[in-house]
């Protein structure tokens, strides 16, 4: 019995001994496998479609109304009432003001029976005149008879013609008493007070439609030749953060400043829940020229090569090398017009030490590689 007890706890010795070696050995083979993989480059990558692609130019202007009116009055008076103040909004042939109209409801009335004096006055001046040849056919008056009746006649028709002009003029200077707005828009000043005397050479109030706005900006004479009306600009303004506005441009000056080499453009946009306001620092990128729906690449998977622009695409975790041929250059694209297709997957990050046939790993997720 004490003989084989040694012999067992052999037994189970070997037995142990065998089964770590195993484990040693499964170990060491994960982590080579984990060796090989951590020297597998990790690259993130961008896939190729069809886009537009813009060349843009930037530019800074300020925000201006479509319309802006410096209004007064056009009959002297007392102000009588002012309805608005600044700011407020003012539908066309809304009230802005309004002249106390009593000398001018007297004036309007004088004017009136005056045009009934010289409408009787004509009249009379005509009868007197049919009567008078009358007589002259008949040789019982004299020539210079019937030439003082057509006199007669010829002055009232003349002063009544300026009583009908006298009582157009007090009608419309009556109408004048309500000064009104010429366009739907906001008061922005109001330079008068209820009670004050006014004017024709007073202007009392300003107002702008702010409804569409436009920018003017400079842009170099280098591309007055590739801008054109029509264009369009992405317009961001300091006052409203993280909102962009797109306008068109609708006017392009025909002249060059010759002392800054520039000509000026007029980008007009609508102004919906009226954002923008006049004075407003605005940041333009107008669009110089376009490519729609063509092959891009980000410029960040281009590398200048040689002879031309190289970008390295990933096929099945292996890298090739493309040589491109390339269009127009936009802000952060490159059309391009040979070397890739669309779906393809090209390199952005990770490109350091990156050759053809390399098998390499797609970042996934927020992490990438630096380049």
């Amino acid at each position: 019995m004490k003989k084989r007890f040694p012999a067992l706890c052999a037994v189970v010795f070997l037995l142990l001994l065998g089964l770590s070696s195993c484990g040693n050995e499964q170990g060491g083979s994960a982590a080579a496998e984990e060796q090989v993989l951590a020297r597998v480059p990790e690259v993130m990558v961008a896939q190729i479609s069809r886009r537009p692609v813009y060349r843009t130019y930037a530019a800074v202007g300020s925000i201006s109304p479509r319309e802006m009116s410096r209004i007064g009055p056009k009959v002297s008076g007392r102000i009588k009432d002012i309805p608005v103040d600044e700011g407020d909004f003012v539908k066309k042939g809304g009230l802005l003001m309004l002249i106390d109209p009593f000398d001018y409801e007297r004036a309007l009335e004088h004017a009136q029976s005056q045009l009934d004096q010289a409408k009787a006055s004509l009249e009379r001046a005509e009868r007197d005149l049919t009567r008078m040849e009358g007589l002259y056919r008949a040789t019982a008056v004299t020539e210079q008879n019937m030439q003082d009746a057509v006199t007669a006649r010829d002055l009232a028709r003349f002063q009544y013609d300026q009583a009908v002009t006298a009582l157009e003029a007090a009608k419309r200077n009556l109408r004048e008493c309500r000064l009104e707005a010429p366009f739907s828009g906001v008061v922005t000043a109001v330079t008068a007070n209820e009670g004050e005397l006014t004017g024709p050479q007073m202007q009392t109030f300003v107002m702008m439609d702010m409804s569409t706005v436009k920018v003017e900006v400079d842009l170099p004479e280098e591309i007055y030749s590739s801008i054109r009306t029509g264009n369009s600009g992405t317009i961001t303004v300091d006052a409203v953060p993280g909102q962009s506005f797109e306008g068109t441009i609708t006017k392009i000056y025909p002249t060059i400043d010759p002392a800054s080499r520039t000509f000026t453009v007029t980008i007009t946009l609508e102004n919906p829940g009226l954002k923008l306001r006049s004075g407003m620092t605005a940041r333009c990128r107008v669009v110089q020229m376009v490519r729609d729906s063509v092959v891009a690449v980000p410029k960040d998977a281009l590398i200048r090569g040689e002879d031309s622009y190289i970008a390295y695409r990933v096929r099945d975790d292996i890298v090739e090398r493309c040589p491109l041929t390339l269009g127009i250059e936009g802000d952060d694209l490159y059309e391009v017009t040979s070397g890739l297709f669309e779906s393809d997957l090209v390199v952005l990050r990770g490109l350091a030490g990156l050759k053809p046939g390399a098998k390499v790993r797609i970042a996934h997720g927020g992490d990438s590689p630096e380049s």
